[in-house]
């Protein structure tokens, strides 16, 4: 029941319930003094009445089976009777306070609880309106007349009653409504996948968060109405989509690629069809499959590298004991075909009593070893039955939170064969020893050779002579021995049977190259080490593979600059320096100016060698010690250490601008760049890297502002100023939610009769408690932001809707409404439905609007923008072309467009009475707009001197501050009134 009456109370807010509201709707009733005197007068009449009324009411509802399965059982039905009796009873009584009201409001919240539609509500009210008829009928038998002024205050009640409860019914729908639609959207929200929806004309409709994020968009409102390939380019998808809403295709999966700055990146499309308000969209969900393509590029690469092996190469689960991978090698050699082998473990090549728990034990040794490394011996049975011996090199990783053995397995049977021959003779043994694939040793346990094959002489470039007379120490890297003689001592102690490292060996020439070394000890019979038997395998190649791979992921890999990484680790160590040695590091933050322009217009290959050339010069400038380092696309970052002086790193910062803006000739395209530099010192702009960064960055941008091709240090004003712009830009954001906007209104006179025919819409903005910000303030940050698409509609909704009240009030019935569209409203979107549907709206005749556009913005694309004038026009809304002179028209293009006139910018206004050279550019503006058939209206008119020689050029209207300044609704009207003009 608490919960009934919370509801009903929020219910009663939502709609506007309030002691206001109950009486205007009373009164739109005509429910009167009078007829409330009249119901309470008939109020004890009708008691007798009410159980035949309600019996006649319960046999109606009976007649619909729908009902009578929802009324139930007979103790429902006979609660329900009663509760009807008290019900109509009250009808009657005359107290129509709140308590009444909130009656009325459970009724309609109960039927939408138990989902009673409202067909039945109205129904049952009319049958009882039936019934009652011929009741006051015998009542008032004697007197029609009151009949039916009773009668009539009975329906007004009825009236109202089905009202509230129908007004409470629909919104406690509304509420459901949007309580499943916010759940929806948080869901679609918080999907890992992305998902957007696009209209037949591939405009994005919606677009969720990791759609945003996967093609780095800031926020969703920054994209919604604007084309899908301002978001993904790709003409594959396009072309898809197209295709699907031709053919009524209603699931189609995608795989697309994408370039960008960072490279070329993968993404898998599940697009479907569905119906939206009437309309067919697309459902495009996506998953970027970027890592997985290029792991399975590099798979692929690997495994051909895998299968080129002579050794068979096998890949096993250590908890499932089963072959996950092998290459051909291993197929090859033991005759199964890869499904096969994938359905066995290691233990199946050896199924010996005892071996797999012989392989547990070893598997493990390997993988809880310091190396994770390992060797076994074994024999290997193939498919058919035969069996060879193998020795296996076991390596332990981890992959996906698995634990995986690497096992590179060599058939042994020519060595096996030959210790065999060994046995026998000396000399089969020394001629295996020496045809060995790997570098083969006995070594003394004081270190010297005993016996060297022919691949350890060739892989450390000494004879067997030279290498006898010597001891596996001097050919030893110094920093290798240590853990060297501290095996050795472990082995000659028994406590390891053998072991493996990697180590470097001196060669011959001088240079060190990386061996894989396994080493057993070897033991007389009484068990007194006798030397050790020792395997070499060169893996410098393997070795210089990672260094490089090391170098890729420290690089920039088309300047081999440093990176972000590697740049932030000596940033690091600069600063740590220079906080023991109390010195200052300086932070260059270079940004090529214009850069972008190049990418478009002669593609990234041309970028790409002038970025090489960049960084080159870049290099050429620093001393040893210093770091330039490139972040990505066209910024570069250097880092000078040990700076005694911030004019040095001002001398050095125009060292780079000049060598940057020396001419470069690239693919028969000479180039100027120039480049924007920002400045931040250790310690006076920040105690580490990221913060040295930023302010660089800040600095930079600041560059920028002031005309690019120059350096600034940084000043911590200048956060004060981005944070104040951020601070703006936030209020900006909320300023629509919050109603801080407000119209001022600015009078236009048609100078040849005085009259005012029009007035010009212009924003302010009030924030609460704050005083009134101007548009030069923030107009620049709405356009920026994209926030003046929604303030741009926002004007002009509120504009009609003013004309229409002024109009509906008989006020100033020959104004005209001017509005001002921005650059962004009238580029990026639909802004021809935009105007229609606000006109719709807000019942705003067409002639009444006056639309006006810069000058700038229609010669931008004057093709596209003269088929949106001609929509606009053919609307009948009047269009006119704001501070004209300002920028570029071509004549040609202006006789095309409809418009209707031209205004005269202020700057030409503002000396037409003393310039003549601003008189003679307005004569010439009037004439041509004459010329053309167009009105002319001349902005910023301040002085009657101006005003006189407008009316002498035969001008046709004027608006500024000597007609009267922009004025909120109130003054405006008074103005117009009062006839202030």
């Amino acid at each position: 029941m608490k919960k009934l009456e919370e509801l009903v109370d929020l219910i009663s807010t939502e709609i506007g319930l309030d002691l206001g509201d109950i009486a205007r709707r009373r009164d739109a009733l005509e429910i009167r003094d009078e007829d409330v005197a009249r119901l309470r007068s008939v109020h004890s009449r009708l008691k007798p009445f009410q159980k035949q009324l309600v019996a006649s009411f319960h046999d109606y509802l009976f007649r619909f089976p729908e009902l009578k399965a929802m009324l139930g059982d007979p103790l429902k039905v006979e609660r329900l009777r009663l509760a009807q009796i008290a019900y109509f009873d009250r009808l009657t009584a005359g107290d129509y306070d709140a308590g009444y009201v909130k009656d009325r409001l459970r009724v309609g919240i109960v039927h939408q609880m138990i989902s009673l539609e409202p067909k039945w509500y109205v129904g049952a009210y009319r049958k009882y309106l039936a019934e009652l008829i011929p009741v006051l009928s015998t009542l008032f038998k004697d007197d029609q007349e009151e009949f039916f002024r009773t009668y009539d205050a009975i329906l007004k009640v009825v009236c109202f009653d089905m009202v509230l409860a129908l007004d409470t019914y629909f919104q406690a729908d509304r509420d459901e409504i949007v309580r499943v639609k916010n759940y929806a959207e948080q869901i679609i929200a918080s999907m890992p996948s992305g998902l957007m929806v696009v209209d037949a004309d591939l405009k994005i409709r919606s677009i969720n968060h990791a759609m945003c994020s996967m093609f780095k968009v800031r926020q969703d409102t920054d994209v919604l109405g604007q084309s899908l390939t301002s978001v993904v380019w790709s003409r594959q998808l396009t072309e898809r989509l197209k295709q699907s809403l031709v053919n009524g295709d209603e699931t189609v999966d995608l795989q697309v690629s994408v370039s960008d700055e960072g490279g070329k990146r993968y993404f898998e499309f599940h697009l479907s069809t569905a119906l939206l308000r009437q309309e067919n969209v697309l459902l495009l969900m996506a998953q970027e499959t970027t890592e997985r393509v290029r792991s399975q590029e590099e798979l692929r690469r690997f495994r051909t590298a895998l299968d080129s092996s002579i050794d068979a190469i096998y890949l096993i689960d250590r908890e499932e004991m089963r072959f996950i991978d092998a290459n051909e090698t291993a197929l090859e050699t033991l005759g199964y075909s890869h499904q096969e082998l994938l359905r066995l473990g290691p233990q199946d090549l050896k199924p010996d009593e005892g071996e797999l728990e012989r392989i547990h034990r070893r598997f493990d040794e390997v993988i809880q070893s310091g190396n994770k490394t390992g060797m076994i011996e074994t024999v290997h049975q193939r498919k058919d039955g035969s069996r060879l011996p193998v020795e296996v090199y076991l390596r332990a990783v981890q992959s996906e939170g698995r634990q995986l053995l690497v096992a590179v397995v060599r058939d042994i049977t020519e060595r096996v064969a030959a210790e065999a021959v060994l046995r026998e003779s000396e000399e089969r043994f020394r001629v295996a020893f020496n045809q060995a694939a790997v570098g083969l040793a006995h070594v003394a346990p004081d270190g010297r050779w005993l016996m060297v094959n022919n691949k350890l002489c060739e892989i450390v470039g000494y004879s067997r002579t030279e290498l006898l007379g010597m001891g596996f120490q001097d050919i030893t890297h110094p920093e290798d021995l240590v853990s060297d003689w501290a095996l050795a001592r472990r082995m000659i102690a028994g406590e390891l049977d053998e072991k493996t490292r990697e180590k470097r060996y001196r060669h011959k020439n001088g240079y060190y190259i990386w061996i894989n070394l396994t080493s057993s000890m070897v033991r007389d019979e009484d068990g007194n080490p006798k030397y050790y038997s020792t395997v070499v395998e060169d893996i410098s190649r393997r070795k210089q593979i990672e260094e490089e791979l090391l170098h890729l992921a420290n690089h920039d890999a088309l300047t081999s600059l440093p990176n972000r990484s590697l740049l932030l680790d000596r940033l690091g160590q600069a600063l740590l320096f220079a906080g023991r040695s109390k010195g200052q590091v300086a932070v260059m933050l270079i940004d090529l100016d214009r850069f972008k322009n190049i990418n478009d217009s002669l593609g990234h290959e041309v970028g790409d060698k002038i970025i090489v050339e960049i960084a080159r010069r870049l290099s050429t400038c620093v001393r040893a010690g210093d770091t330039i380092a490139r972040l990505g696309g066209d910024e570069f970052v250097l880092i000078r250490p040990d700076v005694a002086r911030e004019d040095a790193v001002a001398i050095m910062a125009q060292q780079i601008l000049e060598a940057l803006a020396r001419p470069m000739s690239i693919q028969g395209h000479e180039f100027y760049p120039t480049g924007s530099i920002g400045v931040s010192m250790y310690p006076k702009d920040g105690q580490d890297g990221p913060t040295l960064l930023k302010n660089a960055d800040t600095a930079m941008y600041r560059a920028k502002d002031a005309g690019r091709n120059n350096f600034q240090f940084y000043a911590h004003e200048m956060n004060s100023r981005a944070l104040d712009r951020l601070k703006l830009e936030t209020g900006l954001r909320r300023a629509l939610e919050r109603d801080e906007f407000v119209l001022h209104y600015q009078p236009q006179m048609h100078i040849a009769s005085g009259r005012v025919t029009g007035a010009e819409a212009l924003l302010r903005w009030e924030p609460p408690g704050q005083p009134m910000v101007f548009p030069g303030d923030f107009i620049p940050i709405a356009e920026e932001t994209g926030l003046i698409v929604a303030m741009g509609e926002w004007v002009l909704r509120r504009a009609c809707e003013q004309k229409r009240k002024w109009h509906d009030g008989g006020l100033f019935p020959d104004l005209r409404i001017a509005v001002n569209l921005s650059a962004r409203q009238f580029k990026q979107q639909d802004i021809v439905k935009m105007v229609s549907q606000t006109l719709d709206e807000t019942r705003c005749r067409p002639e009444w609007l006056e639309l006006e556009i810069t000058e700038s913005v229609v010669m931008e694309s004057p093709e596209a923008a003269a088929e949106t004038l001609h929509k606009l026009s053919a609307m009948g809304v009047h269009l006119s072309i704001d501070d004209f002179g300002t920028g570029y028209s071509s004549l040609s293009y202006l006789k095309r467009f409809p418009i209707d006139a031209l205004k005269i910018d202020k700057s030409f206004v503002r000396d037409i009475s003393v310039d003549a050279d601003d008189a003679a550019i307005a004569k010439a503006v009037i004439a041509l707009a004459h010329s053309l058939k167009l009105l002319v209206i001349a902005e910023g008119v301040e002085t009657p001197e101006q005003l006189d020689f407008l009316r002498a050029q035969d001008c046709d209207a004027m608006q500024g501050y000597y007609l009267g300044r922009p004025m909120p609704v109130e003054k405006f009207e008074f103005f117009m009134r009062e006839g202030k003009h």
